[in-house]
């Protein structure tokens, strides 16, 4: 656990340069227990992203970006290459444990913000996706591995 902690850490730490009007916050010891205390399920993101420096720890109703940490391929929530007449969404067990933590922060900071779509993003080892939600559906980069390719920091700096 603690190596988990270092790991979002040094990943924080990592993407602030290219964000600098973003705060990234470490909120993976943090439920949100304000505006989610009715769920069966504690909303416990592993990092927020903020529009300013304000906000500490979970708090839906005010988050702008969501970061979900996966430490192993299996928990993959979407297929690697899927056929054309294939879904994307992965068949595992995992990947659909990882689906539904995701889809559940989706649609938590939609029901709490006045928002017409949401951003999200996966990362997995070293490959990241992100992911566009609104209330038909999400649309989902392929994965990528934001050490060698710019997509995540370009999105960051960006946003």
């Amino acid at each position: 656990m603690i190596f988990r902690s270092l790991t979002v850490l040094l990943q924080i730490n990592g993407i602030r340069p290219f964000a600098p009007q973003l705060s990234f916050v470490n909120s993976s010891k943090h439920a949100d227990t304000n505006n989610c205390s009715s769920f069966t399920f504690n909303v416990k993101l592993d990092v927020c992203v903020y529009a300013n420096g304000t906000s500490h720890g979970c708090d839906i109703s005010k988050f702008e970006v969501n970061i979900k940490f996966k430490w192993n391929d299996i928990h993959d929530a979407f297929r690697k290459n899927p056929g054309v007449d294939q879904s994307v969404v992965s068949q595992t067990d995992k990947g659909f444990n990882t689906l539904g933590q995701i889809t559940s922060y989706a649609v938590t900071q939609l029901g709490a913000q006045y928002r017409t779509h949401a951003f999200s993003v996966l990362i997995i080892c070293n490959r990241a996706r992100i992911i566009r939600w609104d209330r038909e559906g999400a649309i989902v980069t392929n994965a990528f591995d934001y050490y060698h390719e710019s997509h995540l920091a370009d999105f960051f700096y960006h946003f």
